[in-house]
């Protein structure tokens, strides 16, 4: 099932709607978020995935992390 996922990634000035896979992992989520906003932000380095206010394993699925329709996700710079 596709969730619609409002991203903002570290240094973008925009926020992007990002449509992911349920069973996509918080990985597959960023590697989307930094490949939709590579036009306007370097996306080198590590990144990690915060969903309200809580880092989030990488490994875990959309559906396992509770990530739901119309959230916001937050992709920061650095490890967590």
């Amino acid at each position: 099932m596709l969730v619609p996922l409002y991203g903002f990634l570290q240094g973008d000035t925009i926020g992007l709607l990002v449509l992911a896979h349920d069973d996509w992992t918080v990985e597959q989520v960023i590697e989307r978020l930094r490949a939709s906003a590579s036009v306007r932000v370097a996306h080198e380095g590590e990144h990690h995935l915060v969903h309200r206010g809580l880092t989030l394993d990488k490994g875990l699925t959309v559906a396992q992390s509770g990530i739901q329709a119309l959230d916001r996700i937050d992709v920061r710079r650095g490890k967590a």
